[in-house]
């Protein structure tokens, strides 16, 4: 009877086990619907706000693309008007672009992009782009054009930088790019054109003196270049001078002196070109010839017209400095003259002695005294004209061996010994 009560009351707890589980299982079972309903849930509103947000960057991304669009376009229509000088009333306008500006530009010719080294070469390209976008801005402030970065674009597209001009230029204000460009790198179309008479008889320090006076170029450029190679190949006259040692100026007495069409601060190379050009068509290969046959060389017969142009009275004077220096030179050890006793060359490559630098004024020695050295000097002591020129090649035939001028009147005395060279000079005024 107890046996079968205690079985009893264990299958009643059996039951009762049974019944709480499944509860249990039926709330984990709600639980974890209910969880994955809010998960579908979030999974939903995420993929609603997913799409939202693409809707609302993909709106962005359209307005941005149609507000750079706008932009580009506006960009390429004002460019493009402005490139084409659409809308640009004519008219004339002076530009000028200072040396300051176009100083810094690096050539960009085959030959010398070949040189430069990759750092060299982009440093040159954007010192060359820096130019042109001052030139651009100096365009813009004078009218010419509207739009400097495209203008830049253009130029640096059409390969122009690195090669413009400075100088003062009329400029059109209805030309489009190109003619812009094409004005502004032409020398034909600079404005500030600068005559210079060069006279016969200046040296190379007067010559740059009178260069820098007028704006052309500075004193001391022009006077390194006249000792550069730059010109060796271009003039066969030029190349003998590289056998010649002791010259204070190499291209000294080959400034053939005349009247020259310059540009206010022109490259210094270009002034120094066209007065060889010059001198190079007026130095005949028959006046060269004749020298030869002489038995000079032609730098020699430069040297010695240089110092019958500075010692000369006038033209007839000329012929009788010109024999009296040749006779020293033939014939004058005979009588013991061994010196051409010439005052042009005392101080050279000064004029006189009050301009040499008063620090070395008292102690100055120049390399081309003829009253200290023997036969000529190294080289021309200025730039002789052809008359100068003809007088050296032919002399007159007399027997002098001095000559004086007085200082006042220019009259000319010569004489063919010492004592009547003495009473020339007292009766000149030089004694």
């Amino acid at each position: 009877m107890n046996d079968e009560k205690e079985k009893q009351q264990k299958d009643d707890e059996s039951l009762n086990s049974f019944s709480g589980d499944a509860a249990v299982r039926a709330e984990a079972a709600r639980e974890a619907g209910e969880e994955k309903r809010s998960e579908q849930a979030h999974k939903r509103r995420n993929r609603q706000k997913r799409k939202k947000n693409r809707r609302f960057f993909r709106l962005i991304w359209w307005a941005m693309i149609i507000v750079v669009s706008a932009v580009v376009a506006k960009y390429m229509l004002t460019g493009m008007n402005d490139l084409l000088a659409i809308g640009r009333s004519s008219t004339t306008v002076t530009v000028e672009v200072p040396e300051s500006v176009t100083e810094k530009e690096v050539s960009m010719s085959q030959d010398n992009i070949q040189s430069l080294s990759f750092q060299q070469l982009s440093a040159a390209k954007q010192s060359n782009q820096e130019v042109t976008r001052q030139i651009a801005q100096i365009l813009q402030k004078a009218g010419v054009i509207n739009e400097p970065d495209f203008f830049c674009l253009y130029s640096e597209i059409r390969k122009a930088d690195g090669s413009y001009r400075n100088g003062s230029f009329e400029v059109k204000t209805d030309l489009d790019y190109e003619g812009i460009i094409n004005t502004i790198q032409s020398t034909a179309n600079r404005q500030d054109i600068v005559k210079v008479t060069v006279p016969e008889g200046l040296n190379a320090m007067e010559l740059g003196t009178l260069l820098e006076q007028n704006g052309i170029c500075k004193q001391e450029d022009f006077l390194k270049e006249l000792n550069t190679d730059a010109f060796d190949s271009s003039y066969t006259m030029i190349n003998a001078l590289n056998e010649v040692s002791g010259k204070y100026y190499k291209l000294e007495g080959y400034l053939f002196p005349d009247t020259y069409q310059f540009y206010q601060n022109e490259d210094v190379q270009n002034v120094v070109q066209k007065m060889l050009q010059n001198a190079n068509s007026q130095f005949t290969q028959q006046l060269q010839d004749e020298a030869k046959n002489q038995g000079y060389t032609w730098d020699q017969i430069i040297t010695l017209a240089s110092i019958i142009q500075a010692e000369s009275a006038n033209e007839e004077d000329m012929y009788n400095v010109s024999s009296i220096l040749h006779n020293r030179l033939n014939s004058g050890k005979s009588l013991d003259i061994y010196t051409l006793d010439c005052d042009s060359t005392k101080y050279y490559p000064y004029r006189t002695k009050d301009d040499i630098p008063e620090s070395e004024r008292n102690t100055y020695q120049s390399n081309y005294n003829t009253y200290q050295l023997q036969g000529l000097p190294a080289g021309a002591v200025c730039s002789p004209g052809l008359k100068a020129i003809q007088a050296a090649l032919h002399p007159k035939n007399t027997s002098y061996y001095y000559f004086c001028h007085n200082q006042t009147t220019g009259q000319a005395y010569y004489a063919s010994t010492y004592a009547e060279h003495q009473a020339n000079l007292r009766t000149a005024g030089l004694l």
